[in-house]
Parts: structure tokens; C-alpha cells; sequence
């Protein structure tokens, strides 16, 4: 536009012809000459009906009633532009910044302004933009287009994308269905911790917590390990199966330690596979009873949510007892114990408001029969064997735990959480994405 307007202006001039080879650069006065007359072909566009109001001596006030340029108090200035009014005219500013120059969010030359300086400011935010843009000009709308400008730039969604959020998926079978305690269980590590040496003058040495998370009551079983390696894995496998009972299905991260513990009774396994009548009956029922273990796919922590949940609550209670200093192994087994029996007694359902209501349900309900933290029960000794029977009695309890755990536990799991409720962006052939990569420190431990 500047180089027209030069054109123009030497086209009307009765001087001689420009050499061809002459060559001039816009002056800063050239360039403003240029913003003016782009403004003023967008404002005939737009409010041609303001431009004539403003141009007519004999108007009034009410006569812009119905324009979207009246709470703007418009005047027109020398250079034939609407210009907004406001209250600032008695204050040191310059004339652009006291009286912007006004453009409407849907004429093209507001997107092209807010685009240039977009750009001139490095990439800036939207309200960076804003201020800077009603320095020199007000558009109408301009909120809706900065933001519009900005989101559709490519530099900055490459540095600050927007993850892609999918519904959430329904649950697992075995998170669902009625079993065991235990039989369906997740595993994770957490720590070090560190234990004081048997040896006097030795330094304190590292140790490792196991968390086993049941997946259909919560419940959680907790081991301390001496070292990340396949063998004290298995021995904490060991003892929780001696503990809680076999498993059937293990659930864990796609770990190198947990890869060679679950290699091993494959070996086993396999070793028992031959010829001989005792034999074959031992591998039917090893293969009756053999554990299955599961692993999450690599990179996937949102896999194992249950047992990351279980380790967080696991490591808060650690943390707040004992800090960062070091204990005896007796007193960190015996810590863990009872980290173990809290974690037991959270309420799976909401706490009854009510005194007449009924004892909330916790994973302990499903171990013990009853809270693990709660007082207990009289004793029935001299109780008429006429009236109660205990075989009967103890299993009607048992059989009110499970009625319980699904109108109380499992209903809350129906609904979604609340960034799974929104519709699911589909991931096609041919859409430009980002692929954000998660970096894990082991710091604190795997």
C-alpha cells in the first residue's frame, strides 16, 4: 500500500520521469500514510453508515443508537478515520494511544494486524498482544480473534501442545468381578529406604518396598526387600503367596526385575514337562494353580494406576513418620505393618452422615470380616448354641460384605471421571500431532 500511495503521488506530479535504476526505501512517515489508508478502506466497508453520520454537521448523539460503535463515542479525525473517544484525551499520550483508530474482528486487516504483531512480539500471549494492539488500534472483538491468532499459530503449539485427553476406558474383568482377595493383584516397587547397618560403624544401607494391591477390594500387602534383584523378588512373592494365597493373576510395569521374576516359574514350568505318570500329574496341576503374570505396555504407566495410587499413599505415610532418616530393619517391618493396616482401613465408600447407618466398608472387611482398626466384638461363648450358630453366622457376615460391594463400592465406579467425559478426538491417518516424550527419574526409586 505504501508503494502504491508513492506511485500515485508521483503519477500526479508534472515532474520528470524517475530513472529506472533509482531506488527508494519508505519513510516512516510513508508507511503511517499507508496504515491510514488501509484503515479507511476497512472502515467504508464496515460502517460506511457511521462514516456518513460522522461526516454530516448537523447529527446528534441518538443517531448512532443502534450502532456497535456507541459505547465507543466515535469522532472522526483529520485524516478522514473513525476514532474511539473515550475519557483519555486530557492525558499525556500520544494521539494513537488515546484515540485508537477503530477496525472491526471481521474485516481481513484485523487478522493480518494481529498476525504481524503476533509475530513482532515474538510469539506473545494473548493479553500481550491486546495491549499492545489498542496502543494503536481498537478492534471490535479482538479478544475472540487474539486467541484465534494464537492457538492457530504452529511455533507456538509446537512448544506448548495440547494433550490429546480420550475417554476413559471401561474397567478390566478383574476389577469387576467377585474373587479372593489377593487372587487378582498388582505389584510395584517403591524406595530406597535405608536401614541401619548390623555393623556398627557402617554406613546405613538401602532397602526396598514391594506393595501388592488387590484389584477387587483395594487391599494392599506390603514386603520390604533388600535389593532390586530376581531373587528378592521372588522370595517377597514368596511370602505373600504363603500369606494371602496363591494368586492367579499378577499385574505389573514392564520391568526388568519383574521380566526375570516371572521367567523363573516359566522355567520351572517347563522343566516339569516330560514323561512319567507322577510327573504329568504334578505339571496338570501346576498348570491348574500357575501364577499368570501380566505385564503393562512399555511407557504406559496410566496402566497400573491402582498400584502407582497404593505406592503414593504408601510412601505419604512413610514420610511423614519417619522422614529421611534411617531405622532398624525390625522397626521398618514393623512400620510397614502398620502403614499396611491403615491403608486397610480407608472407606471404599463415602462415610455415612447418619449414626443408625452402617459401618463403612474398608478392604479390611474383605480380609478380617470387620474394620481393622475397629474395637472388638463380645465374646459369644456362653451364647445358647440354640439361638446362633457360628458356622452359619460367620458366613452370613462374609455373604453381607459382598451384598454391600457392589451397591456401595462398585455402583461409584460406573461413572467416568470427569476429563473422560468429553468426546474422544479420533487419531486419523494424516493429522498433524505431537508426540510429547515423559522422562522418569529414578531418584526416588523405580
Amino acid at each position: 500500500m505504501g508503494y502504491c500511495l508513492e506511485f500515485i503521488c508521483l503519477s500526479q506530479k508534472k515532474t520528470p520521469k524517475v530513472s529506472p535504476n533509482a531506488s527508494r526505501m519508505l519513510s516512516t512517515i510513508d508507511l503511517k500514510a499507508a496504515d491510514h489508508a488501509l484503515a479507511r478502506l476497512a472502515q467504508a466497508q464496515l460502517y460506511p453508515y457511521e462514516l456518513a453520520l460522522l461526516n454530516c454537521s448537523t447529527r446528534c448523539e441518538n443517531d448512532l443508537k443502534s450502532s456497535p460503535l456507541k459505547w465507543l463515542k466515535p469522532f472522526m479525525c483529520e485524516n478522514g478515520l473513525i476514532r474511539v473517544g473515550g475519557r483519555l484525551s486530557n492525558f499525556d499520550l500520544p494521539e494513537d494511544t488515546k484515540h485508537p483508530i477503530v477496525i472491526s474482528a471481521n474485516h481481513p486487516l484485523a487478522e493480518i494486524i494481529v498476525t504481524y504483531y503476533h509475530k513482532l512480539l515474538l510469539h506473545a500471549g494473548p493479553q500481550l498482544m491486546l495491549s499492545t494492539i489498542r496502543q494503536k488500534y481498537w478492534i471490535i472483538g479482538a479478544r475472540n480473534l487474539v486467541r484465534r491468532v494464537y492457538h492457530r499459530c504452529i511455533k507456538c503449539f509446537r512448544q506448548k501442545p495440547v494433550l490429546i485427553q480420550q475417554t476413559t476406558a471401561d474397567l478390566p474383568k478383574s476389577r469387576v468381578s467377585p474373587s479372593r482377595p489377593f487372587s487378582v493383584s498388582g505389584i510395584d516397587y517403591c524406595g530406597p529406604v535405608y536401614l541401619k547397618s548390623a555393623v556398627r560403624r557402617h554406613g546405613p544401607v538401602k532397602a526396598y518396598i514391594v506393595i501388592f494391591v488387590c484389584f477387587t477390594t483395594k487391599a494392599v500387602h506390603i514386603e520390604l526387600v533388600s535389593d532390586l534383584s530376581t531373587s528378592a523378588s521372588l522370595s517377597a512373592l514368596r511370602r505373600f503367596v504363603a500369606r494371602r494365597g496363591r494368586i492367579r493373576e499378577l499385574h505389573s510395569d514392564n520391568g526388568t526385575v519383574f521380566k526375570g521374576a516371572s521367567n523363573h516359574p516359566h522355567h520351572v514350568f517347563e522343566m516339569l514337562k516330560s514323561n512319567g505318570t507322577e510327573r504329568d500329574r504334578i505339571v496338570a496341576w501346576c498348570g491348574d494353580n500357575e501364577i499368570e503374570w501380566k505385564f503393562s505396555p512399555p511407557r504406559a504407566p496410566h496402566f497400573g494406576g491402582l498400584w502407582e495410587a497404593a505406592v503414593k499413599s504408601a510412601k505419604y505415610q512413610l514420610l511423614r513418620e519417619i522422614g529421611h532418616t534411617s531405622i532398624s530393619q525390625e522397626d521398618m517391618i514393623t512400620l510397614l505393618a502398620q502403614i499396611e493396616m491403615c491403608l486397610n482401613s480407608r472407606p471404599l465408600t463415602p462415610i455415612p452422615g447418619e449414626p443408625t447407618d452402617l459401618e463403612v466398608l474398608t478392604p479390611g472387611h474383605f480380609l478380617v470380616g470387620s474394620n481393622m482398626q475397629a474395637v472388638p466384638e463380645p465374646s459369644l461363648i456362653h451364647t445358647s448354641e440354640s439361638h446362633i450358630n457360628h458356622w452359619q453366622r460367620t458366613q452370613k457376615i462374609f455373604q453381607r460384605i459382598w451384598a454391600r460391594w457392589y451397591p456401595e463400592y462398585l455402583a461409584q465406579l460406573q461413572s467416568r471421571a470427569t476429563k473422560g467425559c468429553k468426546r474422544p478426538v479420533p487419531i486419523e491417518r494424516g493429522r498433524i500431532v505431537v508426540i510429547k516424550m515423559i522422562i522418569y527419574h529414578l531418584r526416588n526409586g523405580p
